[in-house]
Parts: structure tokens; C-alpha cells; sequence
């Protein structure tokens, strides 16, 4: 009798790990047939427009692709928000893409109690592959609805390992909406990030201080506040997946394009801050007292870690290295990193940490023999930064964290050590919250 999929003890091959001191720098471990482990935290296009206050996302598809895109709409309870055109067999031999997309989006807001100011139209894999006309399409849906502006969104996750992956694409695409603004130009506006940043954020802070205009995404409510954005003058980016969003807004509205990234070092930090002074005027402050506060806030994160193993995923943050070189100066216990590649960004962290701690594991997550790689039982002896650290290590204590969350500088790091040493201190319901599809987004919604 033959057996499928049967997976024999000998045959379950180990999953790959190795060494800092050993690693290979950027991409430790072969790049192949993915493995996609279930911690559903991080966002997809779906959640990312939906940050778009007001607009209606319509995803034109074949059937197949539709299930996973209807699914996330339904967990956020958003399908008055969202609405699918099937492609067939038949639209693609028929040379038909084009009028499906115009006479499906027709159908689809004549219907509608009330013509959204916004509509996102997601076209797939197989419009690009036929070469169909996209740009005739949403001009002929312009002509017929002046007063809504479309834009194009793409479900291509083919393209998923070129220059222009799907996700940076879409968040460049959230701010396509905007106009030219007729007022001065004022104000800083963070784009690409899908979290708001709090207030202990450094330069969140320094804006407000300042009285200059601060302008994010995340969190508003309106298609008139969103409008607002083109008013900014400068736009930062502080994740690489934004960095095309960052250029867009400099090109098309005459931003001034600042990238101050992610980081955990306090010198870093620093540097940024001073940046940020420079080019916008806004007043550097003197950051002795929040320095301070962090490192008073790590070192109580310490002491309730007692020496217990921490893992870090670059689901939590877009810089694990850096992460974990600060942990391990502030007398934190690194023993595991969950990294498919590592930042060019953090290539000097990468050599301190080698050498402060060359013992640290590194992990793939994509790899197909991590599809073993979850313990047997839970364990209450170590504590996750990130889903996918959970989940590999079957973690109990996890520090729920996705690309950075909302924080940033000195004040951003105080803010997650406090919350490291909650998270040491209190387990959680692992498996409830990483069953959770795009982390946060509801809120945000």
C-alpha cells in the first residue's frame, strides 16, 4: 500500500541551527521550498490597507488566492470594507481581465449604500502575466466615478523575492491617495509603519515639543485626516519595507525623505535624533535623563529574567541583531535568534554580538525542517520576543511584538524593557494570541 506524506522517524532530518560565531553573514542557511510556520502575527496587504480610513478594498483574483484574502477580512470583521471579482480560465483565454476588472468594480459600487472616497483594486499574478492593461482599466473606472479615487494594489506574491516585494509596494501604494496639498508646507509624517507610535516615542516627542504637525497613518479615522498627510514636509521612515513609501512621498509631493531606522543602540539613537534637528530645525534635547531611564528599565528586566534564556524573532523587530546585542551589554541572557538573513544594517552589531556571544543559536523559520522543530511540551524557562520565537520554543512568556511595535528611541526602548519584564513575569496564552491574524490590526482599524 503506498503512504503519503508519511514522515518516519529516520527520515525527520534535524533542523538546521548554527553558531554565531559561525554564522554566515547575510543569509546563514539556504534560501529554497519555504516553510510557513503558523504564527499568523504579521500583517498582509489586506491589513496594511485597511489603514486607509474610509476606502474599500476590492481583490481581483482567482478563486484559489481569494480563500486567504476573504479569510483575513472576515477575522478583522471588515467585509463592509472588502469585495472579491473571480477571475477564470475562460476571462484569461477570452482577453477579458480588463473588462472584468471595470464592469466587476462597477457592479460593486453601484451597490454599495454609500461611494467610498477610496478604493484599493488588487489585481494578481495573472494580469501581469498576460499583460493586461491595468492603467486603461482605472482610467476608465475614473471616468465613470470622478469622485473616488482608485488605486492600484497588487496580490503578486510571485514577485515576493524581487526588488519590489508586495508588501513594500503596498506600503508605498498607502499614500498614492494623496493630492497635492494648497496649503504651506508643515509637519513631520511617519510613513509605512503599521503601528502608531506612543508618546514616549523620541521623535514623536520632539515633534509635539516643538508644536510641529505629526502625521502617521495608523490610527486615523477619516479620509479628510488622511489627506491632511500631504501637508507634511518632512517623512520619515523607520522600517526598510518603507523605504520605497519614503521615496514616493519626496518624488511626487516634495518631501524632504529622512530614513532614521529602528535601532537600540544609544549612540545610534543619538545620531538619528541629531539628524532629525538638523535637517527639520526641530530642537535636540538633551537625552541624559531618558538614557538613564532605559538603561534603569533594562536592568530591571534583568533582574526579573534571573538569568533565564531569552529568544528574539525578526517578526518582533526589523533589527533582532541589534536587539540583541543590547540585551546581552545590559546583562540579558540571548541564547536563540529566529533569522532567515540578516540586515545590512546590522552588520557591526553582528560582529560585537559574535564575539560578546559567540554561543548564541541562529535559527531559520522558513526552512521545511522546522516544520519538527517545535518542542513536545511547553516550557515556562525561557522567555520569546516575537510569535515565531514563541513558537519554535514553545515559550510560555512572550513579549507580543511585531516590526519594532510603537516604539522607537531611547524612550522606545525603556518602553519595551518594561515590557520585557512583564512579560517575564506573567505567562500568556501562547497559542491564543499567535492564532491571531495581523496582530493589532483591529485597533488600528
Amino acid at each position: 500500500m503506498l503512504r503519503l506524506f508519511a514522515h518516519t522517524p529516520e527520515r525527520v532530518l534535524p533542523a538546521p541551527t548554527a553558531k554565531l560565531s559561525e554564522a554566515h553573514w547575510p543569509v546563514p542557511f539556504r534560501q529554497g521550498l519555504e516553510y510557513s510556520p503558523p504564527a499568523r502575527g504579521p500583517w498582509t496587504i489586506v491589513h496594511v490597507g485597511m489603514l486607509v480610513p474610509e476606502c474599500h478594498e476590492i481583490f481581483v483574483c482567482a478563486q484559489g488566492c481569494l480563500r486567504g484574502v476573504v479569510l483575513s477580512a472576515a477575522e478583522l470583521g471588515l467585509q463592509r470594507r472588502f469585495s472579491t471579482i473571480t477571475v477564470t480560465e475562460e476571462h484569461l483565454r477570452d482577453g477579458q481581465l480588463e473588462d472584468t476588472i471595470i464592469e466587476g468594480v462597477t457592479h460593486i459600487l453601484e451597490r454599495l449604500p454609500k461611494l467610498p472616497p477610496a478604493v484599493l483594486v488588487y489585481s494578481s499574478c495573472l494580469h501581469h502575466f498576460s499583460g493586461a492593461d491595468l492603467g486603461w482599466a482605472y482610467r476608465k473606472l475614473s471616468e465613470a466615478f470622478p469622485d473616488v479615487v482608485f488605486t492600484d494594489c497588487y496580490m503578486t506574491p510571485t514577485l515576493r523575492k524581487s526588488e519590489m516585494p508586495p508588501d513594500n509596494k503596498m506600503r508605498r501604494q498607502l499614500y498614492h491617495g494623496l493630492r497635492p496639498a494648497d496649503l504651506p508646507k508643515g509637519g513631520l509624517l511617519v510613513a509605512g509603519s503599521l503601528e502608531a507610535f506612543g508618546p514616549e516615542s523620541d521623535f514623536a516627542r520632539a515633534a509635539h515639543a516643538a508644536g510641529v504637525p505629526f502625521f502617521e497613518l495608523p490610527g486615523m479615522t477619516t479620509y479628510e485626516e488622511y489627506r491632511r498627510m500631504a501637508h507634511a514636509r518632512w517623512v520619515v521612515t523607520v522600517n526598510p519595507a518603507a523605504l520605497q513609501a519614503g521615496r514616493f512621498l519626496a518624488e511626487r509631493h516634495g518631501m524632504r525623505h529622512l530614513q532614521l531606522l529602528l535601532d537600540y543602540n544609544e549612540q545610534r539613537i543619538d545620531d538619528s535624533l541629531g539628524t532629525l534637528a538638523e535637517l527639520t530645525g526641530i530642537p535636540l534635547w538633551d537625552t541624559t535623563a531618558e538614557k538613564s531611564a532605559a538603561r534603569t528599565a533594562l536592568a530591571q528586566a534583568a533582574d526579573a529574567l534571573a538569568g533565564r534564556p531569552v529568544a528574539i524573532c525578526q517578526t518582533a523587530t526589523t533589527r533582532p541583531v541589534a536587539l540583541a546585542r543590547r540585551l546581552v551589554e545590559s546583562g540579558i541572557r540571548v541564547t536563540d535568534l529566529y533569522c532567515d538573513s540578516f540586515l545590512p544594517a546590522d552588520k557591526t552589531d553582528f560582529e560585537i554580538l559574535r564575539k560578546k556571544a559567540p554561543g548564541i543559536l541562529v535559527h531559520p523559520t522558513t526552512v521545511p525542517e522546522m516544520r519538527f522543530a517545535t518542542p513536545a511540551e511547553k516550557r515556562d524557562d525561557i522567555v520569546a520576543i516575537g510569535q515565531k520565537a514563541a513558537f519554535f520554543t514553545g515559550a510560555t512568556h512572550m513579549l507580543n511584538m511585531i516590526e519594532g511595535g510603537p516604539w522607537w528611541g531611547h524612550g522606545g526602548v525603556r518602553s519595551l524593557a518594561l515590557a520585557l519584564e512583564a512579560a517575564a513575569r506573567e505567562p500568556v496564552d501562547v497559542d491564543r494570541i499567535i492564532s491571531v491574524k495581523g496582530y493589532g490590526c483591529n485597533g488600528c482599524c
